[in-house]
């Protein structure tokens, strides 16, 4: 061989074991910030750290982005994710914890912020992981795989966590690599992390679940006995019957509210939960019920309707069963009827009210409140809704005691009033809001 020809054969093997670069890039991420402030930094931390304020809340704990450790691979153990391993958490979620899908998101928002986890990790301008070889198309299940993966998950000692039937009742006091105690993962309920495919699976058993006690088994176990332990773990799904929800709607509301962690975000009735979002106690004392139902069909739809809350509200996958019984929930805390509020009929406001109330918006609440185009507030300036949508979301009748003293109803209230304004000012404040509000809804149906 000439020299010449052998030192194209090493730069091409050198070509070879060049990784590439990450497909995203330190512009996306900053692109990313945003959207990950508003929805990701409730539970991560601004920073990543995972001590967001929902945090302490939240069972089992959110990710510590900083410390570069994943779960969810098609990686060997130990090493970082894929990029694409990240995309498809974003957009699945996580079943059996409180991190919903972001499939809502845009597919260029759910890049940009997976380019600022990367970055949060000091991922981003590392080379792109190699994930493990693809298995190929698996073997079909049968008896004989099903008892094979019985055997081995045995052997393997899995039920010390899991426990003998997968129930995730084993012995093992588990814990994370925070030192914190952690559950098993109960197979029987079939929500598994990665998903519950059975390639999902394969997966988990081949790299483990860095940052978890979970281990890999890729050196123990040949690809057949990997898919024999996939095929029995899925046979242990069982089908429970359906139950509805309780016909007390405190106890079905505590019930979604449970499974969906929203006391990470928001006060329950009890008195206890995260302020990440309105108290629900608050909530239900002043929201149309009938709102509440429209706008847990699509929160992100509805934009910030607090411009000064950092977050966000996701969509969940609630059912019409669940979203009914949350808002039978929050009605039954705010001491009102399930029923849809009753609006004023603004053709009784005399026109010097409306004139006096128009006055005192643009004088006094436009410092902090906008009211559409009519009366437009700056965004930095902005401290509450924009009024414009308030009609048929926040009682009538109940605005009037809450903008003659907030702190009454909320003492962590932003709300300031000043000591000048009069019943009548408030009363022609009220008038002439929900006036210039409902005349909005009707050309904008749906607010």
């Amino acid at each position: 061989m000439t020299r010449c020809g052998a030192m194209l054969m090493l730069a091409a093997s050198a070509a070879v074991v060049v990784a590439a670069d990450r497909p995203l890039t330190m512009l996306d991420a900053t692109g990313g910030k945003p959207t990950y402030v508003q929805y990701c930094s409730s539970c991560h931390g601004e920073r990543g750290d995972g001590t967001g304020p929902a945090a302490e809340f939240l069972d089992p704990r959110p990710r510590d982005f900083t410390k570069g450790r994943f779960k969810l691979r098609t990686t060997a153990t130990g090493q970082p994710p894929t990029t694409d391993d990240l995309l498809r958490t974003v957009e699945r979620g996580i079943p059996g914890t409180a991190m919903p899908s972001f499939a809502f998101l845009t597919p260029e928002e759910r890049r940009k912020v997976t380019a600022h986890v990367l970055r949060l990790a000091d991922l981003l301008e590392e080379p792109e992981p190699t994930p493990i070889p693809a298995p190929g198309p698996p073997p079909a299940t049968s008896a004989e795989t099903i008892a094979q993966g019985k055997q081995l998950y045995e052997d393997a000692g899995c039920g010390s966590c899991h426990g003998p039937a997968g129930k995730g009742d084993g012995t093992e006091q588990m814990k994370d690599s925070e030192g914190r105690p952690i559950k098993a993962r109960d197979f029987t309920t079939g929500a598994f992390g990665g998903g519950s495919e059975r390639i999902d699976l394969y997966y988990r058993f081949t790299t483990g679940m860095d940052g978890s006690p979970m281990p890999g088994y890729g050196d123990s176990l040949d690809v057949p006995q990997r898919w024999a332990l996939v095929d029995y773990v899925l046979s242990l799904r069982t089908t429970p019957p359906a139950t509805p929800l309780p016909e007390d709607p405190i106890a079905a509301g505590r019930q979604v509210a449970a499974k969906y962690s929203c006391r990470g975000c928001h006060v329950l009735d009890d008195g206890k939960g995260g302020e990440v979002g309105l108290d629900f106690r608050l909530a239900g004392q002043k929201l149309d019920p009938m709102w509440v139902r429209k706008y847990l069909h699509g929160p992100h739809a509805y934009g910030k309707i607090y411009p000064w809350r950092l977050h966000r509200m996701p969509q969940l996958p609630l059912s019409e069963g669940e979203i009914d019984a949350v808002a039978r929930y929050l009605a039954a805390i705010g001491k009102r009827p399930d029923a849809a509020v009753k609006l004023p009929d603004p053709a009784t406001f005399p026109a010097a009210k409306l004139e006096a109330g128009k006055n005192t918006v643009v004088l006094t609440c436009a410092q902090c409140h906008a009211l559409g185009k009519l009366v437009q507030t700056p965004l930095a300036s902005q401290q509450g809704p924009d009024l414009i949508r308030v009609a048929g979301r926040v009682d009538y009748e109940w605005a009037k005691g809450w903008i003659t003293d907030p702190r009454k109803y909320d003492p962590k209230t932003k709300m300031l009033v000043p000591t000048a304004l009069s019943p009548d000012d408030v009363e022609n404040v009220r008038m002439f809001v929900w006036k210039t509000s409902m005349e909005a809804n009707a050309e904008k149906p749906g607010g």
